[in-house]
């Protein structure tokens, strides 16, 4: 056999070795596909072919949506409703995605920032931190700027919510508001009990990084401090802070009770959370996407809210059993204290109208 020859009968053994090797794999990956296909059918209906009512493996378009809480708080499951309707209505022609627990993003400033970068679709937001892209939006961090939860409804689904939602769109750019969620009543929360204005005095206190939360705690003396919001359990447990503020829910759900046997309940926040879409998003949907996407943020907005009601009864009662103390306080030093605040910076804003007629609505 001449060299030639061998080199020609040698290719020949390597591409029929190929052939089997080739073989092999593609049965062992329609074995392994099988499987995974099995194992994954649950998953599958979690993203909307059986939760949703619709298959999404085809989708044209894909929705991430994230936020900071649990699984099993009002804004995950606001969030699963707005998945299912937009899938369901949609035909399976939107997949939308959501991640819960900070995967995204540690902090609500942080998922603002991603959101403006491109990196998820769907947030929800505190107004402060909303208020680095559009100042007006801090206006609804205002402690007791609502008198209860009849209140804050009546305005942010009237004539001040739609004013804010359009200076938002305007201004940023970024964002469409597609509704407001509700984080409950926000109270404080501390390792040493608070029973009297003098008790928070030099307090180091963990607050939202806003001008107007700012000048509300720093004029009933405690020491703001800004941590992040997946941060504040080991700040407690380490002594970094003295307590925080936030709903019965948010407390629960994130153990902070565990450090803080001790709520002071102040109610000086019925919570606003905007619901909010990238603006280009948005625009890269069909007229009749969008118009899915606003009836399907409708429905989510309202169980949102339902559940939002529910969790706080529960949370309360489960702390209670849990060994938690909750201590009156006379609100109203706290409020007349603080008016001067709410008027300044409403004005700062330009917004002394909207303050107005807010506080017209009680």
């Amino acid at each position: 056999m001449t060299r030639k020859q061998l080199q020609r009968a040698t290719a020949v053994v390597l591409a029929m070795g190929m052939m089997v090797m080739t073989g092999c794999n593609s049965a062992a990956n329609s074995v392994t596909a099988s499987a995974s296909q099995e194992a994954g059918g649950a998953q599958t209906a979690a993203n909307g072919t059986e939760a949703g009512g619709a298959d999404v493996t085809d989708a044209e378009f894909k929705l991430i949506a994230a936020h900071v809480s649990t699984e099993t708080h009002s804004f995950h499951l606001g969030l699963e409703e707005f998945k299912k309707q937009v899938e369901e209505k949609s035909g399976g022609r939107i997949e939308v995605e959501v991640h819960a627990n900070g995967e995204l993003g540690g902090n609500e400033d942080e998922l603002v920032q991603k959101m403006a970068t491109g990196t998820v679709d769907i947030i929800i937001s505190a107004p402060s931190f909303m208020a680095q892209s559009v100042k007006a939006a801090d206006l609804l961090s205002l402690p007791y700027l609502f008198s209860g939860v009849e209140h804050w409804e009546a305005v942010m689904d009237g004539n001040p919510g739609q004013e804010i939602s359009r200076l938002v769109e305007e201004q940023s750019g970024l964002f469409k508001v597609l509704g407001y969620f509700k984080d409950g009543i926000r109270n404080m929360y501390t390792i040493k009990p608070v029973e009297t204005l003098e008790d928070m005095k030099d307090m180091k206190f963990r607050i939202q990084n806003s001008p107007t939360q700012i000048a509300f705690w720093s004029e009933l003396g405690v020491q703001p401090t800004f941590i992040a919001f997946n941060e504040i359990y080991q700040a407690l447990q380490n002594g970094v802070i003295d307590g925080a503020e936030n709903s019965y829910a948010q407390i629960a759900q994130q153990k902070h009770y565990e450090v803080c046997k001790n709520i002071t309940q102040t109610e000086h926040d019925v919570a606003t959370r905007f619901f909010l879409i990238s603006q280009q998003k948005y625009n890269e949907l069909p007229e009749d996407l969008q118009a899915v996407v606003d009836e399907a943020a409708v429905l989510a907005v309202e169980k949102q809210r339902a559940v939002d009601l529910e969790l706080d009864a529960k949370y309360k009662d489960e702390m209670e059993k849990a060994g938690v103390t909750f201590i009156a306080i006379d609100k109203e030093p706290l409020i007349e204290m603080t008016d001067e605040v709410r008027r300044k910076a409403a004005d700062e804003m330009g917004l002394g109208a909207m303050l107005d007629e807010i506080l017209s609505l009680k």
